[in-house]
């Protein structure tokens, strides 16, 4: 047989740019895309949130979860950062007008 050095070199670099791409990713049209692992229409275990999700189950079960977590949110309240959250909070409810400078 007689190659050419400029086959091999295409050969060895196809080779290599096969050996890049995992089994799960290709093409389609010129896109690349990755197949879903899960069926999308089933809700994900690993993330829960919510009302139904992972942590509001365990505050609804927990007294000693929820206890921690109001007193996190009562430290909260008094620091600088929530002061500044909550008056954000009340000027979206208020309609941007400071309770203190309604007139």
């Amino acid at each position: 047989m007689n190659y050419r050095p400029q086959q091999i070199i295409q050969g060895n670099r196809l080779k290599r740019e096969a050996e890049e791409s995992p089994s799960t990713f290709g093409t389609e049209n010129g896109t690349s895309f990755n197949e879903p692992s899960v069926p999308l229409d089933q809700a994900s275990q690993m993330r829960m949130a919510g009302p139904g999700g992972a942590f509001a189950l365990k505050m609804q079960q927990d007294p000693e979860m929820l206890a921690r977590v109001e007193q996190w949110s009562q430290l909260f309240a008094q620091s600088n950062p929530g002061m500044e959250f909550n008056q954000a909070k009340m000027m979206l409810m208020g309609g941007g007008v400071p309770q203190g400078e309604q007139q």
